[in-house]
């Protein structure tokens, strides 16, 4: 193996990493980094069939081990990318599986189930009103949505499935956050608080940091728009540069527990089954659903 065809692998991997960290990361974002990855394994040299057996291999391990029908739902909603690329009878099963597993759980029924698939026909298909470009420098994919409207009288039920599918946040950055300020609250200060109180000032502190625009506006009065945003930005980042600063970094020991072959028991096959999963790990579990088109 030479080392164009490592950075052909490493390269994806780098890039997705970059991209799920952003805030306003998707599920959307998440599956287009997997077929991005899927498309440089596929496209290794052909002189490297063991590497690539082993990249497939622990391709496959990871693509069963999250809900990726979920994922595929947030890429058919995408109004950049509306499903292009799936196989055959992929949406219709990605559809009815939102539809069981999601619309009726939001409240829907029979009635407007057929209604929710007719609009996402109709999505997809770049119609009215859904034919609005998607340009992601001016406005998030969340923006894009509450703009669509339906006819009088018609209830957008694409539009509730969308919003909520894409309130996701695919990553736990905002977790890992909350718990540094927890950590900062007891570690190092080594305060005796209980449980409820630790709770109470951690939700304030969680809300203080996100509305910093309206309570902490009488602190700049004076200050012109663009100042406002250096302003809050200033304590978003005094705050956690702080918090930072106090935290001891801790040497965790032992193997990565996320690389324990038991996580594989975790897995419906039977489900997978159903949805379109075969399990052969001589070819990439994204193909069963995604057309690659080879260079």
């Amino acid at each position: 193996m030479d080392a164009e065809e490592l950075q052909l692998i490493l390269k994806p991997i780098k890039e997705a990493i970059k991209y799920l960290e952003m805030k306003n990361a998707t599920l959307a974002d998440c599956f287009l980094q997997l077929i991005k990855l899927s498309y440089s394994i596929k496209n290794l040299s052909e002189t490297h069939t063991t590497f690539q057996q082993q990249c497939i291999k622990a391709f496959n391990k990871r693509w069963t081990q999250f809900d990726f029908r979920l994922y595929m739902l947030a890429y058919l909603l995408h109004p950049l990318y509306r499903g292009k690329g799936f196989r055959n009878q992929v949406c219709r099963k990605v559809v009815y599986w939102a539809i069981e597993n999601i619309w009726i759980k939001m409240g829907g029924g029979e009635n407007s189930s057929s209604k929710l698939i007719r609009q996402i026909a109709a999505f997809r298909d770049n119609l009215p009103p859904y034919n609005d470009e998607f340009i992601p420098k001016y406005y998030t994919v969340e923006h894009w949505w509450n703009y669509v409207e339906q006819d009088e009288g018609e209830e957008n039920f694409i539009q509730q499935l969308a919003l909520k599918v894409f309130s996701i946040t695919p990553h736990n950055a905002g977790c890992e956050r909350i718990f540094s300020v927890m950590g900062w609250y007891i570690n190092k200060r080594r305060t005796r608080l209980s449980v409820n109180h630790l709770q109470n000032l951690t939700k304030l502190h969680t809300y203080y940091v996100s509305n910093a625009k309206t309570e902490l506006k009488y602190t700049a009065k004076d200050m012109n728009a663009k100042n406002d945003e250096e302003f809050y930005q200033l304590v978003r980042n005094g705050i956690y540069q702080n918090i930072n600063d106090e935290i001891e970094e801790e040497e965790f020991d032992g193997e990565d527990e996320d690389y324990d072959d038991t996580e594989d028991e975790l897995v419906d096959i039977d489900e997978y089954e159903k949805f379109g999963y075969k399990n052969n790990d001589n070819v990439l579990q994204s193909e069963n659903y995604f057309n690659f088109v080879s260079r």
